[in-house]
């Protein structure tokens, strides 16, 4: 599938995929301008950005199926469908600055990430939802 291309989108009475983009205050352009491309491009999307410092209220409040963020999923307690951690520290090695994906429970490193894929796994989260076997394994 290209990342551009949308799955079928989300029947009435189904949940709509939550995705929620949390970065740092001295990233919020960046953390504003994902929300925004998201947005733009699925529009079926719930998208909500926060500083990281709000992510712990926000995850409870909002319970995204999607997480753009740049902490591990480990540092929050329960599960989601997917967490893209990409990394902002400046001076990290190379492999510290690779993001880490997790998807319904696969996980995998990319550089990056570019757009396209964080589109993808967005895309692959919302119709795991669809197909009712979308688990909190991340």
């Amino acid at each position: 599938m290209e990342a551009f291309d949308h799955p079928e989108p989300v029947r009435r009475g189904e949940t709509k995929v939550r995705v929620l983009v949390a970065f740092e205050d001295a990233r919020g352009v960046y953390r504003e301008a994902i929300a925004r491309a998201l947005a733009e491009l699925r529009p079926d999307l719930e998208v909500r950005c926060a500083p990281l410092a709000e992510m712990g209220r926000e995850l409870g409040r909002f319970d995204p199926h999607v997480v753009v963020c740049s902490r591990p999923n480990g540092e929050h307690p329960g599960g989601r469908g997917a967490w893209v951690q990409v990394p902002t520290e400046d001076g990290a090695t190379e492999e510290e600055r690779l993001a880490r994906v997790c998807l319904d429970g696969e996980s995998w490193r990319t550089d990056g990430p570019p757009l396209a894929e964080l589109v993808e796994v967005v895309d692959r989260t919302e119709e795991r939802l669809r197909e009712g076997s979308l688990t909190e394994a991340c």
